[in-house]
């Protein structure tokens, strides 16, 4: 009986362990997500600032290459509990944040460098938005 219990017990420990350990993982791979779309944002904004297109591009890219994070069910590992809107919220954000990276690559190789910015503007807006809501900031 001894040896049941014993059994038992490392077995919902190691259990518990893992799932935390999971948990830690999803985290970390979307915290590091985040800091990479901020990158990209500032790339995004030094490249309008110093007028390259090629800089502003590459930005775009590797913002887009981030979203996969906030469109997958792994982003609720970073989202409250609490509340029952915020995947469908950070889902939102995400098909926004690619529209307007879309339309911001085209508006650039139009030769728009007024509306790439506001579209840079819109992104900027789609970020912080995300960030007041869910992240109660």
């Amino acid at each position: 009986m001894k040896k049941l219990l014993t059994t038992l017990t490392l077995s919902a420990l190691m259990a518990l362990s893992v799932q935390a350990a999971q948990q830690q993982d999803h985290r970390s791979m979307l915290m590091k997500d985040m800091r990479i779309m901020l990158e990209s944002m500032e790339q995004i904004q030094r490249g309008g600032l110093y007028s390259s297109s090629d800089e502003m591009k590459a930005g775009v890219k590797k913002l887009q290459g981030t979203l996969k994070s906030l469109e997958g069910d792994d982003v609720k590992w970073i989202l409250p509990k609490d509340q029952k809107y915020a995947y469908q919220f950070a889902q939102k954000t995400a098909s926004m944040l690619h529209l307007y990276s879309d339309d911001m690559v085209a508006s650039i190789d139009a030769g728009r460098m007024d509306d790439a910015l506001e579209d840079y503007n819109q992104l900027l807006k789609q970020c912080t938005s995300c960030h007041i809501r869910i992240r109660n900031w």
